[in-house]
């Protein structure tokens, strides 16, 4: 869980003018007991002052010992993608480094030297399944250089079926403690094992989670000037719903090149591609595998709630005059050999023709040049009953830490490489997490405290769905979600008894391991 920590940098700032300010005392003053009002500024001080690298302890010594990371290049060759890398980085052509890469050299540094150990790695531009194959699989099978990973899980299912994948709580990590993704510890743990884990170490994550743009401009052309407040108004109080969004949605597209032809060159209420289905459902509160009362995963895709969340979406994208689809099959074939997503939904909204835009945080920084003002909002509720907001990342685009298993998972060099990621984690939420809420709400000058608020909302509300993390194991449950059609339940009874037999032999590994 990421908080935004800009509000406690402003409290220490004034306490801290208000501690050199205060102007030359008489004798009288300067001998007298501290008021309330200062002892109590003095302990707020104290404590703010307190940094997540101090609830480490004191450093281990590593012993000089030198990391290895692989990850993979998210978006490598793609203008729109803006993956800086985990930990490490890669320099720009001018060796200039973002505020982001700065952050992360800056957690590096005081932590091989506070730890006396080095930490080096690989950006790899592999495809996901050479990367998994031929790289990570290959290293664990011979030398086992690799110590830890970032990729995401989806591709991945396969390592725990074989056993290539460390349980990260055998590693001695302090999944506790607040640089750790609480909802992610809870949710990816299964039968007591946990394999996958992402916190302030790393970013994609974040930038993988999905949330709702909305153009500032556009709305206020079409619901009056300052109207767009009324749509933080609605998130903050909880009654952001989908039927809030598309009764703003309907009606809007226009034919805005007036050539007599809908396609992407208009302008659109909602800007998506057909995985909205299954964002959706999952923001409804759903998943399609869950767990029961002991641990054990559990089919749960087929509730009346999960249900009506997909009819009612797919309803929605079904409305080509107010919905522009990227990966509907007209705009795949009209656009093949080229990324399909940038040709539609990101350059419509980019160019200002599309009001809502269900998007991975990813994109932002590409969007920092539109002439346009945006926005953030959380995915809506299905409805007001709801308690809270549930967010998740792509499947496909986000990235979390795994470890294979071998020679530095185990014993001694196992517990070492949990106190480095821990430390990872704790210096990473002191530097590094204020820098990506800047990177992400910064436009040039200008800075969005309302879309602040909204990414906390969003962060401290995520859901993990492990029939995404377990995936083709399963005959995908999640991708039943994404068809423009109300043909689930019949896919679903279709594939019903192969999952939950798959369901059994996952359960069976995880039990004798």
């Amino acid at each position: 869980m990421k908080k935004y920590l800009c509000l406690f940098l402003a409290l220490l700032t004034v306490l801290m003018c208000f501690a050199s300010c205060g102007g030359k005392d008489t004798e009288e003053n300067t001998s007298a007991a501290p008021s309330e009002t200062e002892s109590a500024a003095s302990e707020a001080s104290a404590a703010e002052s307190t940094t997540y690298q101090d609830m480490l302890g004191d450093p281990t010594d590593l012993g000089g010992r030198e990391f290895y990371i692989m990850q993979r290049w998210f978006g490598y060759g793609k203008p729109t993608i803006d993956f800086q890398g985990e930990v490490i980085w890669q320099e720009s052509e001018d060796g200039t480094l973002s505020n982001i890469n700065l952050a992360k050299r800056k957690v590096l540094d005081a932590v091989q030297e506070k730890y006396n150990c080095k930490v080096t790695g690989e950006m790899s531009t592999e495809q996901a399944g050479p990367l998994r194959d031929n790289v990570i699989r290959a290293d664990i099978m011979s030398t086992q250089d690799i110590d830890f990973c970032f990729e995401t899980y989806y591709y991945y299912y396969s390592f725990i079926k074989d056993g290539l994948l460390a349980d990260l709580n055998t590693l001695g990590i302090q999944f506790d403690k607040p640089w750790w993704d609480q909802n992610a510890v809870e949710d990816l743990t299964v039968a007591g094992k946990l394999y996958y884990a992402l916190g302030d170490i790393n970013t994609y994550d974040n930038d993988g989670t999905v949330v709702v743009l909305f153009n500032k401009d556009l709305y206020e052309e079409k619901f009056g000037e300052g109207s767009y407040q009324e749509l933080y108004d609605l998130a903050a109080d909880g009654k952001w719903t989908f039927d809030e969004l598309a009764k703003r949605v309907t009606g809007f597209g226009t034919d805005s090149n007036g050539d007599g032809v809908r396609d992407e060159k208009d302008s659109y209420g909602l800007l998506t591609n057909i995985e909205e289905v299954y964002f959706q459902m999952i923001a409804a509160g759903e998943k399609s595998v869950g767990k029961d009362a002991n641990g054990s995963l559990e089919l749960t895709l087929g509730t009346e709630r999960a249900f009506s969340s997909v009819d009612k979406t797919v309803d929605l994208l079904l409305d080509t005059n107010d919905v522009l689809v990227a990966n509907l099959p007209v705009y795949t074939t009209k656009f093949e050999g080229e990324d399909v997503h940038e040709q539609t939904v990101i350059k419509a909204f980019k160019e200002g023709r599309g009001l809502f835009y269900t998007v991975g945080l990813i994109h932002l920084p590409y969007f920092r040049d539109m002439e346009d003002d945006f926005g953030i909002l959380p995915m809506p509720k299905h409805d007001e009953t709801q308690q809270r907001y549930y967010h998740t990342m792509s499947p496909h685009t986000a990235s979390v830490v795994f470890v294979p298993v071998g020679k530095n998972s185990n014993g001694e060099r196992g517990q070492q490489l949990g106190i480095l990621l821990d430390a990872l984690g704790a210096y990473s939420k002191d530097y590094l997490t204020p820098e990506y809420y800047e990177k992400q709400l910064k436009r040039g000058d200008a800075s969005d405290p309302d879309s602040a608020k909204m990414l906390d909302v969003i962060f401290e509300n995520r859901t993990f769905d492990l029939g995404a993390v377990f995936g083709q194991m399963l005959s995908d449950p999640y991708n039943m979600c994404n068809y423009l059609d109300h043909g689930l339940q019949a896919r679903l009874d279709a594939q019903k008894d192969i999952i939950e037999m798959s369901i059994e032999d996952i359960m069976d590994k995880f039990n004798e391991e």
